[in-house]
């Protein structure tokens, strides 16, 4: 669960752009990089749209789909038949990335919210990727591949189906 941070952080800078996004849909790499070295890589496709709609479908090393719907958050792990339930807290203000994301080049943009600095990469407009440093001195960047802004995306992909058999834990 130590990544969720970075997906809020990520889904909230798709709202710091150069143009009105309304939708946004990408493969993409995230790569994690410790004080150490050591480097994790995960690959996915993403989903997202206004007002507060997000869906991170990882597909490696593990499988694993974030729901994020306004102020709930649904975690669904198939490995191991667990599905996490919980509400975003005030850790990640919305708004605040938003006002706060300044432009610093044509394609570049950068943000700081509660400490964290967050910098958004755009090619002809399009989002490319983004990255910061996270509280575990984790360099965390996502390189997005083949995104589309402001196409269409069907409300229901943002609801998740719970297998019946799954635990299910209420955190928080």
């Amino acid at each position: 669960m130590r990544f969720l941070p970075l997906l809020f952080a990520l889904t909230l800078s798709l709202y710091a752009v150069p143009k009105e996004i309304n939708s946004f849909n990408g493969k993409f790499v995230q790569t994690i990089i410790d004080d150490n070295g050591k480097k994790i890589i995960y690959n996915g496709e993403l989903w997202a749209s206004k007002p507060q709609n997000a869906l991170w479908m990882y597909q490696k090393p593990i499988k694993k789909s974030v729901y994020i719907n306004g102020q709930k958050i649904t975690v669904i792990e198939p490995s191991i038949e667990q599905v996490t339930l919980r509400m975003l807290d005030d850790e990640i203000d919305f708004l605040q990335i938003i006002q706060k994301a300044k432009k610093v080049d044509d394609e570049k943009y950068s943000a700081t919210v509660k400490g964290q600095t967050y910098t958004v990469m755009f090619k002809n407009d399009i989002l490319n990727s983004i990255s910061y440093t996270d509280g575990f001195e984790n360099r965390v960047s996502i390189h997005f591949i083949n995104p589309a802004q402001n196409k269409a995306i069907e409300a229901n992909r943002f609801k998740p189906i719970i297998p019946e058999d799954f635990d299910v834990i209420k955190d928080r």
